[in-house]
Order: structure tokens, then sequence, then C-alpha cells
């Protein structure tokens, strides 16, 4: 059953462009959310005038920076925000790669802070939400869910290679109890030799982890 109040209409769309893997035409967002494609219409106008969401030059539709800003604003993305951004810059510096951090927000990895090298252009920006099985950040939330199924320990790597050539390798952050809680990122090409960064990585999470947990830790 489609949304009935025009509150619930609206999230539904922001929801429906959230929750895709890519940018939306009107019509898919409309069959996504049970609305009426005029109705879909009218909602993508005023979301998009109001800076929600922006349109592309090939017609389709994606969350815009007012979304993120309002999200951002949470009291612990703010915090994770302030006490990791440095060292995910420093991270980036030395490798000479993307690197970003995320936490696992229902299913998926949520990308809340990230530093771009300068190679190329980065292919997650922050509020980018990965699949588990689209990136090494979602492997290790998949696979790893904390002390009462599999626990991984600070400094554990996961790569993922697609079929475009892309790559990644996360190290998992976790908690006081061994349960995942963020993955620190870098991102790479085809033929990348991770092996040779891992240490470079696992020292960077380490740092985060004692950022986002150092009044627990030193308690």
């Amino acid at each position: 059953m489609p949304p009935r109040s025009v509150a619930a209409r609206v999230l539904s769309v922001l929801d429906a462009v959230e929750r895709a893997s890519g940018p939306l035409q009107v019509t898919q967002i409309a069959a996504r959310t049970g609305l009426p494609v005029a109705t879909a219409w009218r909602m993508v106008r005023e979301l998009t005038e109001w800076g929600g969401l922006e349109q592309q030059a090939d017609g389709r539709y994606r969350l815009a920076t007012r979304v993120w800003a309002i999200g951002s604003s949470a009291p612990c993305v703010r915090r994770i925000q302030r006490d990791t951004s440095r060292h995910i810059r420093e991270l980036a510096a030395a490798t000479g790669r993307t690197a970003y951090l995320s936490v696992l927000d229902q299913d998926e990895a949520l990308v809340v802070s990230l530093a771009h090298a300068g190679r190329g252009t980065p292919e997650v920006h922050e509020g980018s939400r990965l699949r588990a099985d689209a990136s090494s950040a979602g492997l290790l939330f998949s696979a790893f869910d904390g002390p009462d199924g599999n626990p991984v320990r600070d400094g554990r790597i996961a790569v993922h290679r697609d079929i475009t050539g892309r790559s990644s390798m996360s190290a998992a952050i976790t908690d006081k109890a061994g349960a995942v809680v963020a993955a620190l990122t870098l991102t790479g090409g085809r033929g990348e030799a991770w092996q040779r960064l891992r240490p470079t990585l696992v020292d960077a999470a380490r740092t985060v982890r004692f950022s986002i947990y150092r009044d627990e830790l030193l308690a």
C-alpha cells in the first residue's frame, strides 16, 4: 500500500533514492514507492527545490548535500568525523589513495568520513551506502557480527575486487567487546599490491579506534 500522508510520501521518495544503487528516474521512484507517477513527479520537484534531491544531466535524481548535512549533524556522526578526520587525511596522504571510514547502518556500510588523495575520481563520497557484497567494508560487516557470532580483532583485513578492476582493502575497527563497529578503507585499481599497504592501514585503524574509544579504553 502506498504511503497516505504527505510526510510519508516525501519520506518514501527519499528512502527510495537513498536505498538505490544509483540515481533513479522519476518513473523508477514511483515504482519503488507505489506512488502514482504524477505524485512522484510533484514530490521530486519539491524535494529538488528544497535541496534534498539533485537532478543529473541524464535526468535521473540522487540525494543532494542538504540531506547529508542533516544526517551528519547527528551528534554521533559529528563526533566520529571530528575525532577521525585528521587520521583519515593522513592515511590518504601517506598512501596516495582515497581513504574513508564507514559504519554499519542496517545491512550496509555508510561512509561518514572521506579523504581523497587526488588520483582520479573517488568512487564513493560521504553519505555513500555500500552493499555488503560490493565493498571490502561491507564484507567485514557481513562476515563478522560481534562477540556472539564471529568477532573480529582490531586490524582484521578484507579485500574486495570487482569486475571493472576497482578494488579496496578495509581494516575492521572494533569496540571493547570485539564487535565490528566501523571499517577503515583504502581504494585502488586493478592489480593493486594491497599486501604492501596492509601494515599502514592496520596502524591507521588502530589509531582511529583509539580516537573513537579513547575515553573507554583509558578508563
